[in-house]
């Protein structure tokens, strides 16, 4: 993105960040709530205090009700989010965002449209029907734009499908490899999509809400920098403190959302073509495919596709696996933590169950599930659920 434009974005974002604010109201044993403006009417978000105590989570191989397995759109310099020509075409490069995409979706959606609004055209083709591609397409429709969104498959078969979606942009760059304008854009496009999604939490319709999260270490914790898109975006937020949860020496905490994608983009479906948006389904082969689109103005937001069509060898691969539990009403928090004999286990619990996850294997293009995978993470939350007794 070269300076101007990037700068004519981050005004707009600025613009839609103001006057919004979130922030956390405890009272001890008591359910509290966090209140919002969904679309549709007023919620009450319901998340315990911080240091209240934990349910554990019930960790067993017969409440497993399915495993599955995504690949993130990882790019080692992070996403790319760039106006670049393609023969006649003006393209909006906007993918790989690693494992990010769900968190990052609204703020890279408001800044690839401000490249687009320079374009001067009311029709733009979006590639992509993952929840990059709905985002962006939803806020180009929202702009007075005529959109359809090409795509070789839509929800709920899309790489969006299967992410934890809980709010944190994490895996998004190698840190050598990252430039300072990258990171600049990464903070604005955080903000702007955690205020917009606070506007849709505690709406069912949309599957959005609080819970609690925990990052767990053995070791003290690096607090040198803050997290992506600035430390007021985790309301509540205390970072390494002593004597975690589940006997850990050192922890972060802070309140923040969980997206449930299965609800989530069929709600984003929803609204993209109930105003009108259109949908085509095409299997895209090589740019030359995306040249002869009659839409002069293009967003590309096909995730790891992109590595392919338009040849970036710095998109790869990072499978993950995730195992699915029976749900429990009693969770309402998730963890994140390397535990001794167990590995890297993280869980976060949905409405349609709580999720069980570990893995982030680059370059592994493996979409089946591993069964010494499955085992692995339920014994490992198992342990975990022990330490709470």
């Amino acid at each position: 993105m070269n300076r101007r434009k990037f700068l004519a974005a981050a005004a707009l974002g600025a613009t839609s960040l103001a006057g919004c604010a979130a922030s956390p109201n405890s009272s001890l044993r008591s359910r509290q709530a966090l209140s919002a403006q969904p679309p549709g009417g007023i919620a009450d978000a319901l998340v315990q205090p911080i240091s209240a105590g934990m349910m554990p989570v019930k960790s067993s191989l017969d409440r497993v009700t399915r495993t599955i397995v995504g690949l993130r759109p990882f790019r080692k310099p992070g996403p790319r989010l760039q106006a670049v020509k393609l023969g006649a075409k003006d393209v909006v490069h906007n993918y790989g965002h690693g494992g990010g995409g769900v968190s990052l979706s609204w703020g890279v959606a408001e800044l690839a449209a401000a490249l687009v609004k320079d374009f001067g055209r009311r029709d733009v083709a979006v590639l992509g029907s993952g929840v990059i591609g709905l985002s962006t397409a939803l806020q180009l429709q929202r702009a007075g734009a005529g959109v359809t969104i090409y795509a070789k498959d839509f929800p709920p078969y899309t790489t969006s499908n299967v992410a934890g979606a809980m709010w944190h942009p994490v895996t998004l760059f190698e840190r050598e490899q990252v430039s300072h304008s990258t990171l600049q854009m990464l903070d604005l496009a955080s903000q702007i999509a955690f205020r917009r999604f606070i506007g849709y939490a505690n709406d069912p319709t949309y599957g959005v809400y609080w819970i609690r999260q925990y990052s767990l270490s053995e070791a003290s914790m690096d607090t040198s920098t803050p997290y992506i898109g600035g430390d007021s975006l985790y309301p509540g937020l205390v970072r390494n403190q002593k004597n975690g949860p589940f006997g850990f020496a050192y922890h972060d905490a802070y309140y923040t959302l969980m997206i449930d994608p299965d609800i989530y983009l069929r709600a984003l479906m929803r609204d993209f073509t109930g105003a009108g948006g259109k949908l085509r389904e095409v299997a895209f082969e090589t740019a030359d495919d995306v040249e002869a689109l009659a839409e002069r103005s293009i967003v590309n937001c096909t995730g790891l596709g992109a590595a392919r069509l338009f040849d970036d060898e710095s998109l790869i691969p990072a499978r993950g696996q995730l195992s699915f539990l029976l749900p429990q009403n009693d969770i309402d928090y998730g963890y994140a933590g390397v535990v001794r004999e167990h590995g890297l286990l993280y869980t976060f619990p949905r409405k349609t169950g709580i999720l069980l996850g570990g893995s982030v294997d680059k370059n592994d293009w493996d979409l089946n599930p591993r069964e010494d995978e499955v085992q692995r993470m339920v014994e490992g939350h198992a342990a975990m659920a022990a330490r709470l007794s």
